[in-house]
């Protein structure tokens, strides 16, 4: 998110490593920028700003982001090189290279790799919160691809320790208060990408906070965006066997149980069998369009796309010279209006519709945006989709509490 002009300010990057400690270890901050790890006294600005100044929600928000880790040091900070007060000593003073730029590493969470359920697994509402899923505090407004803050609660953002700091890279669901759904390619990656944290909350990211006017002047702005660190990932164990993208469907445990809020709620999963059973005409993609390879749009965007049928959706990817083999129960294609429609969601991100659950109007999560053929931009190609229903035994016999 952009940081508000009085922070900006703070944060301003000066090419300034070469006056710093060498004990200082290397980081990134949550803009992006390189910086050092250090005790938050010894971070100017900052210090200053929690200790005479108001900080606004957007300022601590950073200011929790940016925390780091040092040996027996009880608040650190990750700091921009310009505003580190440097440490004073009485020994002879030598020249010395800086710190490479590496930055502080991320523990990376561990991943799990476990059989699909037993076909006698009970599905039950008992990990999830059916009075609280599929609920959106903002009424939605028809057409249009933009969204509204409050409007999809459950979209996550997955976040990628890389090179050159953090990145979103992935989308996912939010299911109950520790778990959170998304594709399995998205969870085994590269030893150059890998996935640290995940973000709930958010919108636009280019702004600090998200906010909506209403017709009489108002103003209502949502908390801050923020991250959670992951405990544990889980992926089927059959990913990718027999046929490639098979099975693409993971389930990431969060460190710590998380709040709901107006911007932060689960999505519905179909429990129910007869919820499970339903075959819609059409579905709500939402993502900000990122996928492995490129980010298109800092806003959370939707769009509408049509059911496709596997036998036809298999004939698109031969017509097209696509080397795909589907299969079903565990997969399932959709198709948008246009080119743009098939570029909106996340790989990862939910494939979901309203569904009426004990007679209330709920979004109902049927599938994840998987891997595979690059349906964006090619002309009549569907996406791919891991079938959420074919999946909702592995789901539940993997959840705790």
């Amino acid at each position: 998110m952009r940081l508000r002009p009085a922070l900006a300010a703070l944060l301003i990057v000066t090419n300034a490593w070469s006056v710093l400690a060498q004990s200082d270890p290397a980081c990134t901050t949550p803009a992006n920028k390189n910086g050092f790890c250090v005790a938050l006294e010894r971070c100017r600005n900052i210090y200053n700003l929690l200790n005479g100044g108001t900080p606004t929600r957007g300022h601590l928000n950073y200011i929790k982001r940016a925390a780091c880790t040092l040996p027996n040091v009880e608040r650190s900070i990750c700091c921009q090189p310009e505003e580190v007060n440097h440490l004073v000593t009485t020994t002879t003073s030598t020249t010395t290279n800086a710190p490479s730029g590496t930055m502080l590493l991320l523990s990376t969470p561990p991943i799990k790799s476990v059989p699909l359920a037993a076909d006698d697994t009970v599905v039950t509402w008992d990990m999830f919160q059916m009075e609280q899923c599929g609920l959106s505090t903002y009424d939605r407004i028809a057409g249009g691809n933009k969204t509204r803050p409050y409007e999809f609660p459950w979209m996550v953002v997955l976040r990628y320790q890389t090179s050159s700091g953090l990145e979103d890279k992935c989308g996912g669901s939010l299911i109950n208060t520790r778990y959170v759904l998304t594709a399995a390619h998205c969870v085994r990656t590269s030893s150059s990408s890998r996935l640290v944290k995940v973000r709930l909350g958010e919108h636009d990211k280019t702004t600090d906070e998200d906010c909506i006017t209403y017709q009489d002047g108002e103003v209502e702005c949502a908390p801050p965006a923020y991250d959670v660190d992951i405990e544990e990932m889980i992926i089927p164990k059959d990913y990718n066997r027999p046929i490639k993208f098979r099975h693409d469907i993971a389930l990431i445990r969060m460190a710590e149980d998380i709040k709901y809020s107006d911007s932060v709620k689960p999505i519905c999963l179909p429990v129910d069998e007869s919820v499970r059973k339903q075959l819609l005409p059409k579905y709500i993609i939402t993502g900000w369009g990122t996928t492995e390879e490129q980010t298109v749009s800092p806003l959370l965007l939707q769009a509408f796309v049509h059911h496709v049928t596997i036998p036809e959706c298999q004939q698109k990817m031969n017509d097209n010279f696509l080397a795909v083999t589907l299969a079903e129960p565990w997969q399932m294609c959709a198709r948008g209006d246009n080119l743009t429609d098939s570029c909106q969601g996340d790989s990862g991100g939910p494939l979901a519709f309203t569904v009426s659950i004990a007679g209330s109007a709920k979004m109902v999560q049927y599938g994840v945006v998987s891997a595979g053929v690059r349906s964006c931009g090619k002309e009549s190609v569907p996406g791919i989709y891991t079938s959420v229903p074919a999946y909702m035994k592995w789901i539940v016999a993997n959840m705790r509490p």
